[in-house]
């Protein structure tokens, strides 16, 4: 990842491998203990959140949990559980939706989190939230 002055040791904490871009190049971290390039850290955990659980409040590197980790600091290095890692593979975003959602509509009593995403069912109401294209008049094969 080019020259640069300290290196650090940095964690990952889940049971793959993982990518971190940064400056036009990759790198590939493998489970355990990695060195790379101080100034790559806070890019590496901005690309690997623990899915939801982010605090919808705090959108700063501080308000989240991350997939790696700093050996010789604050941050979490053990790795993820595989109760922990199953949880993150079923999330749909790095917010905590379940917070947001309290937040945002828990006094109406007829509103109810859809929640879409690879391997989940959900409820229609319509032809586009099934994820079909909208019914309309538009025809592109040239017919007036």
């Amino acid at each position: 990842m080019g020259i640069f002055h300290e290196t650090v040791v940095l964690v990952n904490r889940a049971p793959v491998e993982l990518n971190v871009q940064f400056d036009g190049q990759s790198k590939t971290l493998a489970p355990g203990e990695n060195s790379v390039p101080g100034i790559v850290v806070d890019y590496a955990k901005n690309q690997n959140p623990i899915m939801g659980t982010q605090d919808i409040y705090n959108p700063h590197l501080s308000g989240c949990q991350y997939l790696v980790g700093v050996k010789g600091t604050k941050d979490n290095c053990e790795p993820l559980t595989k109760k922990e890692w199953e949880a993150h593979l079923k999330r749909p975003c790095r917010e905590n939706e379940q917070q947001w959602f309290a937040d945002r509509y828990g006094s109406d009593n007829k509103a109810k989190l859809i929640v879409r995403g690879a391997g989940r069912k959900s409820t229609a109401n319509s032809r586009y939230d099934a994820g079909a294209s909208p019914s309309g008049s538009a025809e592109f094969s040239g017919k007036s």
